[in-house]
């Protein structure tokens, strides 16, 4: 087993690191390659603000999904509660 993993290696496992699903040798091997090399945590950082901004938006698009349904009941039930204009005629 190699002591250091290359910047290839880095990018190759930096989903896994930021999921923590690195063993904790691994783990300790990410972050000292960490350490020394500016870009692999340039790439980190960068890909950990990415996951970040996609699960807020992913978060905003239910809430937006919702808010449409709950705007949907309400409209069904202004309907139910409207009497009808119509008294007497037969539903065709």
């Amino acid at each position: 087993m190699k002591m250091m993993p290359s910047c290839r290696e880095i990018t190759e496992q930096a989903s896994d690191y930021l999921d923590q699903n690195l063993s904790p040798w691994e783990r300790a091997a990410f972050r000292m390659h960490l350490l020394m090399c500016v870009y692999c945590r340039r790439h980190v950082k960068h890909l950990g603000l990415t996951v970040s901004t996609l699960g807020k938006i992913a978060a905003e698009e239910d809430a937006r999904k919702n808010d449409d349904i709950q705007q949907i009941v309400e409209l069904i039930k202004q309907q139910l509660d409207k009497p009808t204009e119509q008294k007497g005629e037969e539903c065709r």
